[in-house]
This record gives C-alpha cells, sequence and structure tokens, in this order.
C-alpha cells in the first residue's frame, strides 16, 4: 500500500490508544491513516486489564476477536502490604464481565488488525517525524519507511494524532513534555514460566489451572521501602509477568555492583518473600529482562490546533491499580469524539480542545493521587479531577476505593470527592483480609 499524500487524521503509534483513535474515526467516516515504527506482533510488558475496558472494545467491534483469543480471565486484586493479605473480587462490586490478562503483543496486534479491517490506512515500519502544524490543511507530518530506499515523503492531514507512547512524537517536538519529581522511579521486569498463583480464593494454586481458577493479579510492598516502590505478579497463558517498581538509587546500587540487570531481577525475586514462594518451582526466561528508566510525566499541553495526544504520549502515570490501558482507551474515545466534533463545527474547535484537555488530565490527576503515597490536590487539574471522581458511577467509585485501602491510600479517594467512602455490591467500604 502506497503512503497517501493526505488524509483527514494521522495518527502516529499503533498501540491500543492509536489504533482505537483510528478505528472510532474510520467508522464516522473519516479517511484515517496510521503510522507505527514496528511491526506487528511487536513486545510489550504483559498486563493487567480492569473490566471497564470491555466498553472500548465493544465501541471498535472487536470484542469477539478478544474472546475468541484465549485470554487468562482476572478474577480480582490481592496485595501484601507491609505483611498485610488482602483481597478483592470484581464481582463484589457488580462487574459481570472478565477482567483480563493480556499478552500485549497479541493483545495489540488484534486492535491494529480490526482498525485495518475497520478502512483504517495501517503502515508498519514507517516512522512519522517531524510535524508542521501550520501547514494549509491543519498539519502535514514527514514520513519515511524503515530500510534501504526508504524515502521520506510528506502526508497532509487535518489533524494528527500521537499515540507514539513513549517516544511523544509530538509532545517532544512541542517541548511539553515534563517528567514528574514526585515519581524518582525505574521499572525492571522479566517472566519466568511454571508460576504458582493466588486464586480469588485465597489459595495457591499450579499454573496448570490458570484457565480452571482464574488467577488474581498478585502486589506486593517493597520490604522497608515504606509506601514508596511495589512489585507485580500477573499470569499470562505460559508464563508470568514479574516486574519491579522501585527508587532511582537502584540503578545507582546496579552499577556501583556491577551487576548485570538480569542479576539485580533475580535478586529482588528472592527478596519478595511472597513471590519467592510463588516462584520457587518457576524457570526464569533468560533473556527476558528489560528495565524503563523515564519514569511518570506528564504534558502540560495534551491538545492544540492541528494535534491530539492520546495515550503514554499525553502523560504516563505508575499504574498500581492496572489504570494505565484503560486510561489510555479513554484518551482515544476522547479524542476521536472531539476531533469528529471539531470537523462538524470548526467554529468551536476551542471548546472541544479545552474539554477534551480537561477531562484528560483531570483523570491523570486520579490516576496520580492513587498511585502517590502523599498526595495534595493540585490547583485546576485537582479540581478537574474531583469534579470527575464526584460524577463516576458508584460500581467504578467503590472499586477505585477498595483498590485504593489496600495500600493505605483512601484517603486520596475521600479527599477528591468530599463524600462518604463509597460501598461495594456486599456493603463492605474495604477489602476484606485474608
Amino acid at each position: 500500500m502506497k503512503i497517501p499524500a493526505k488524509c483527514d487524521v494521522a495518527v502516529i503509534g499503533g498501540g491500543p490508544s492509536g489504533s482505537l483513535t483510528a478505528t472510532y474515526l474510520a467508522q464516522a467516516g473519516y479517511d484515517v491513516a496510521l503510522f507505527d515504527k514496528q511491526r506487528h506482533p511487536r513486545h510489550q510488558v504483559g498486563e493487567s486489564l480492569i473490566p471497564d475496558f470491555w466498553k472500548y472494545c465493544d465501541k471498535a467491534g472487536v470484542t469477539d476477536q478478544i474472546l475468541a483469543d484465549g485470554f487468562v480471565r482476572k478474577a480480582g486484586g490481592t496485595v501484601d502490604w507491609h505483611g498485610t493479605t488482602r483481597r478483592i473480587a470484581f464481582k463484589d462490586f457488580g462487574y459481570t464481565r472478565p477482567a483480563l490478562h493480556v499478552e500485549r503483543d497479541r493483545f495489540d496486534h488484534l486492535l491494529i488488525e480490526n482498525a485495518r479491517a475497520k478502512g483504517v490506512q495501517v503502515f508498519e515500519e514507517v516512522v512519522a517525524g517531524e510535524c508542521d502544524f501550520g501547514a494549509p490543511r491543519g498539519a502535514r507530518i514527514t514520513c519515511r519507511p524503515l530500510g534501504e530506499g526508504g524515502t521520506a515523503q510528506s502526508v497532509d492531514c487535518r489533524i494528527v494524532v500521537d499515540a507514539s507512547g513513549q517516544s511523544a512524537v509530538v509532545g517532544r517536538q512541542l517541548g511539553v513534555r515534563s517528567f514528574d519529581d514526585a515519581f524518582r522511579f525505574m521499572s525492571v521486569y522479566g517472566y519466568f514460566e511454571n508460576s504458582k498463583y493466588y486464586g480469588a480464593d485465597g489459595e495457591v494454586h499450579p499454573a496448570a489451572s490458570v484457565h480452571a481458577v482464574p488467577p488474581t493479579t498478585f502486589v506486593s510492598s517493597v520490604p522497608n521501602g515504606g509506601d514508596w516502590g511495589w512489585c507485580w505478579h500477573i499470569m499470562l497463558r505460559d508464563c508470568v509477568s514479574i516486574g519491579f517498581i522501585l527508587p532511582m538509587d537502584a540503578m545507582k546500587d546496579v552499577k556501583a555492583s556491577e551487576r548485570s540487570w538480569e542479576e539485580y531481577f533475580l535478586q529482588q525475586c528472592r527478596s519478595f518473600p511472597r513471590l519467592a514462594g510463588l516462584l520457587e518451582e518457576a524457570k526464569f526466561r533468560a533473556g527476558s529482562v528489560r528495565v524503563v528508566r523515564d519514569y511518570s510525566y506528564r504534558s502540560t499541553q495534551v491538545a492544540g490546533p492541528g494535534f491530539f495526544l492520546v495515550g503514554d504520549a499525553a502523560g504516563f502515570v505508575d499504574p498500581i491499580f492496572s489504570v494505565g490501558v484503560v486510561l489510555g482507551m479513554y484518551s482515544a474515545s476522547a479524542a476521536a469524539w472531539s476531533i469528529d466534533r471539531i470537523f462538524n463545527s470548526p467554529e468551536r474547535t476551542a471548546e472541544h480542545i479545552a474539554l477534551y484537555t480537561n477531562q484528560l488530565q483531570g483523570r491523570m490527576e486520579m490516576a496520580r493521587a492513587l498511585a502517590l503515597p502523599q498526595y495534595e490536590i493540585r490547583g485546576s487539574v485537582g479540581e478537574e479531577a474531583r469534579k470527575i471522581v464526584k460524577f463516576t458511577d458508584e460500581k467504578a467509585k467503590a472499586l477505585m476505593y477498595a483498590a485504593s485501602a489496600l495500600t493505605g491510600r483512601a484517603e486520596h479517594v475521600r479527599a477528591m470527592t468530599g463524600e462518604p467512602l463509597p460501598r461495594t455490591a456486599s456493603g463492605t467500604v474495604a477489602a476484606d483480609p485474608r
């Protein structure tokens, strides 16, 4: 397929946010081209998805494909925080559809192939670079196919959607990307085979039972780390994703000790008692360890004339409660809605940009409040977060409170709402100790 000289919307990046934004706009009748510098399926860390993600899949017409693929169904969460273990089950909050543990390479591939099937022009192994927002049609991007002989060409469009993740193509160009000093963290993760896991019944089960007895996502605080740092254990179909969120000082420790990241990762796995127990019969996948250094950040501007930032390109907040992908999906839906309104009522462009900005930044602030051990509402963005929490449906609000209570962050939710703590469908306000 030849790269077009023009289109209505150019999307940079083919992760969940980019694929869904492109799909929603194509379904609305717009000419959309999506550019990804990699070819799918491509590596992404194994991920946990909370049930709210289904509504975005329904809207994109990709639900049947996801159900048919056989991802691991997740029953809830098990948290060991400072030696106290608690758990929550989604069914207790009125959710009837399952959460999932997904291999992101496969999950993202389903979404981008669905975008292609819905009429999006998908170009893989094509790098989208410089953007000109003073072009006659509204925007112009420069694209170059990878490999020998790849010739750069311009694509004129009305709006560019930056879904390039941490590459933040547009955000870096505009200088609107800012690191969050409250999150001076790094992430290191890898994979094991044949790990045991915690089920919703609170019991430990063998890896072979992962489809028969749905697992929970297991989260643990860092030993002797206060409320800073944590680890995850996410069961997948043929392995488990293990990761650690640690202060940046850990990087200095590794360099000073001259250990490899693999050695450091395995040492961390042994230092978390409950995690070490789950891994006692597991086999490490050599070469699977990866490190993420640029952690939480935000964009001071997430939309403007000719551009929208979605997903991790707009900002990334420590996803301790599995909110990352769902927040990216929300941004895709909101951006597509806003772009459609701009095209149909250009005289109200500024209004739609402001609405998208307030809604997305408010939700990102909510995620930030749930991740930080200490939090104070910050100015206008905090007020937007407070409004959003107040209008969140009771089911989702109860789940948000219960999840935050697992790690001692429930007061952040109460501070935002100023309301009595919401209750679960079974009448409890906190996760039950186990």
